[in-house]
């Protein structure tokens, strides 16, 4: 018994360090102020905003809409590091449709909130020109405040998007072009696009 105490206490500890080593690492770095230019519009599918997932608990009965905090995580972020960041609206236009896919977990034994962003990025159709996924994780319990450390794994996960869409050379190169299209007929049809991912 008391080495399955140990044992416990062992991987809590390497958890512990894993999320906080990951927190370091998605810290923007002092200098790193330059806005790349583009005009994006961020699109999230309505469902996310009409369906909400549980969390796995062995007695607490929570629920989570992914859209409005994985939104507002990822348009603060973008924000801070595109020049031209919108909503996907029927009259907007943009160079890029960025195509947004929402996961979160919660590791009731670890006590470790998991997020996840499948980015795509289009033009004129429904065929992307990248595609980006990346995860990250947030120590709390469940049962105090979830929808803080929901939204805190959500801005490291769109950190990690966003470090690649900045190196990305098809992304930038679209960009760059210049040629802005009208986005409503298009985030319409990528509301009907089925999930990148089923599952977490």
């Amino acid at each position: 018994m008391s080495n399955q105490i140990i044992s416990l206490f062992v991987l809590l500890f390497a958890c512990t360090t894993l999320v906080q080593a990951e927190s370091v690492q998605t810290e923007p770095l002092q200098g790193e102020s330059t806005k790349l230019q583009g005009n994006i519009a961020v699109h999230i599918a309505k469902t996310h905003y009409l369906h909400p997932v549980r969390f796995l608990h062995p007695y607490l009965n929570v629920w989570q809409m992914q859209g409005p905090l994985a939104e507002q995580a990822a348009m603060a972020s973008l924000k801070n590091s595109f020049t031209n960041i919108n909503e996907c609206a029927t009259d907007s236009e943009a160079d890029v449709v960025l195509l947004l896919e929402p996961h979160i977990f919660y590791n009731a034994q670890l006590h470790v909130f998991h997020a996840e962003y499948i980015a795509r990025a289009y033009t004129n159709d429904i065929t992307p020109i990248t595609r980006i996924k990346k995860q990250a994780s947030e120590i709390g319990a469940l049962g105090i405040a979830p929808d803080f450390h929901v939204k805190n794994a959500y801005s490291k996960a769109i950190k990690k998007i966003i470090g690649k869409l900045a190196n990305d050379q098809d992304f930038l190169a679209t960009l760059n072009q210049n040629k802005p299209i009208k986005v409503g007929t298009l985030c319409n049809q990528l509301d009907n696009l089925p999930f990148d991912k089923l599952y977490y």
